[in-house]
């Protein structure tokens, strides 16, 4: 995602954009510095010994070679950079366009302020004010949003900004998917309209709101004065909360209940609350009538970074985590960060694992901004919890939208699964999710280190962020987990197999790992637990 920030010269772009990355835990690109870095000299002495037209080519390079990231990015630009309408399409093609307005006298003050490392020098700066004003008006126009900085200091204007960003516009993902794409929206205060996004979508007549008790008795009467805003009729069901819910026996009462309250094709199932409610309520809603339409609304950050993207849905049985279940994407996931204010330190933790999970997939930037935000995001900085939020969502959407099925790449999401599902159950689920995932991502960085496979820096890097998270590096691996192991749903032929990391963004699976390395990778995690 990156936010560019544009405007005329002297407008302050340059003191806002690393305010505005703070509030994000983003990184700043300056294009001016770029294209002088380029140039090899300043971009005073490049305009006049080579021409404007020479500049703005460069300039149009550099904006060619960014690179779509899951991680953040604001972009100082220069004035001149939303001149041309290509330059303009490629920014949104990369993220939003971010306008910032004054008047004259402003402008005149910004450029006085540096005219010495301008070219033009003999125009005096009110005129050249007026003639930028002028002529690149419909250009500073054409923005996703403005914001007038006159009266204001720059961290008044990014905080602004970012409020816009966190409450007004958010984050919007699209997942491709057999049918149709799933559409994920991302802000805070987005409970209270999830009934008129229904109604855009299609939904039409009675709907089951499906949600564990506590969380219903929380968010339950805004959904459903949302719902009813827009006349969809909704029955109340009630799941236990946890694992407790991903049961057959609670499947099969929800099934009863959709069957009595006539519950049709046109309705559907909204499912409130973690991954459990989302993982039973998919399920559900994938089975029953062979199929009705799904809605998800986490009420957790393990929801909103994983559990409600991807149409993976699943109940539990005595062999293990997750064995029986469908594919079913969601219409739509509605993830208002707002709810996140009462989540308690262990869940927002547990829901860290699989934002670590993701940014390691991704890149090094994304890693790099997570090391940046992750005390924010503890904390419950708004800013920082959508940054991190749509770091997860990016990278599960990117690939379940090229591997809906599992059939090869959506493996990579298994970073981590294999020896943290296992733990998780033989545990008897005292553990989170997100706890036994990050105890399984450390144990595949050990098996991979066992088998030579990554270099030596990836797992003091992976642990440094889980510690930080308040996550476990180690741990005391019950007996019963290497039966859980062999049971795993990834296995192929009795083979089982195993995502590891080769380096930050690279991962490899292996087949076929020796029962020596395995038990040096256990030892590895279990020493000094």
């Amino acid at each position: 995602m990156h936010l560019f920030v544009v405007g005329p010269p002297g407008i302050g772009k340059s003191t806002v954009a690393p305010v505005l990355a703070r509030h994000f835990g983003a990184s700043v690109f300056e294009l001016d510095r770029e294209i002088q870095r380029r140039a090899g000299k300043p971009n005073k002495d490049f305009i006049e010994q080579d021409g404007i037209d020479r500049f703005r080519e460069v300039e149009s390079s550099v904006l060619t070679g960014l690179a779509a990231t899951p991680s953040w990015v604001v972009v100082d630009t220069g004035g001149g950079a939303p001149i041309r309408k290509e330059n303009r399409a490629l920014m949104r093609s990369l993220g939003l366009i971010i306008g910032l307005r004054g008047s004259l006298d402003r402008v005149a003050s910004g450029i006085a302020a540096t005219q010495e490392k301008r070219p033009y020098q003999n125009v005096a700066p009110r005129d050249r004010a007026r003639q930028v004003l002028r002529e690149r008006k419909a250009a500073y126009a054409d923005t996703d949003v403005t914001f007038d900085v006159d009266g204001a200091t720059s961290e008044e204007t990014a905080r602004a900004i970012a409020a816009w960003l966190v409450s007004a516009r958010g984050v919007r993902i699209d997942v491709a998917g057999p049918e149709q794409p799933c559409r994920v929206l991302i802000r805070a205060g987005l409970l209270e309209h999830v009934g008129p996004h229904l109604a855009d979508l299609g939904w039409r007549g009675q709907v089951a709101v499906v949600s564990d008790a506590p969380t219903a008795a929380r968010y339950e009467p805004d959904l459903q004065r949302s719902l009813a805003s827009v006349g969809l009729k909704a029955v109340t069901l009630r799941v236990p909360a946890g694992e407790r819910g991903k049961q057959l026996r609670i499947a099969a009462q929800l099934w009863a209940s959709l069957a009595s309250s006539r519950i049709g094709r046109d309705g559907g199932i909204i499912a409130l609350g973690g991954g459990s409610v989302g993982d039973v309520a998919g399920f559900v809603a994938a089975t029953y009538l062979r199929g009705i339409r799904l809605a998800q609304v986490p009420t957790t950050l393990l929801g909103m970074a994983d559990a409600s993207i991807g149409g993976k849905t699943a109940i539990d049985i005595a062999a293990g985590k997750n064995l029986v279940g469908a594919f079913h994407s969601p219409d739509a996931v509605f993830a208002d960060l707002a709810v996140l204010a009462t989540l308690p330190a262990r869940q927002l933790s547990s829901g860290l694992a699989e934002v670590t999970k993701c940014a390691f997939l991704a890149d090094r930037e994304s890693v790099q901004q997570l090391a940046r935000s992750l005390e924010n995001v503890r904390a419950g900085d708004l800013g920082a919890v959508l940054a991190a939020v749509t770091i997860a969502a990016e990278v599960k959407a990117g690939i379940v939208s090229q591997d809906p099925r599992e059939s090869g790449l959506r493996e990579l999401l298994n970073f981590g699964h294999t020896m943290g599902h296992a733990y998780e159950a033989a545990s008897s689920y005292r553990v989170t999710h997100g706890e036994a995932v990050a105890v399984g991502m450390v144990y595949a960085t050990a098996l991979a280190e066992r088998l030579e496979l990554t270099t030596p820096n990836v797992r003091p890097e992976l642990e440094n962020l889980l510690d930080r998270a308040a996550l476990p590096t180690r741990a005391r691996l019950p007996k019963g987990v290497w039966d859980f192991v062999l049971q795993d749903k990834k296995a192929r032929g009795g083979k089982l197999r195993w995502i590891l990391p080769r380096r930050i963004g690279q991962f490899s699976e292996v087949t076929d790992v020796g029962e020596p390395a395995l038990r040096a990778a256990a030892r590895v995690v279990e020493r000094a637990a």
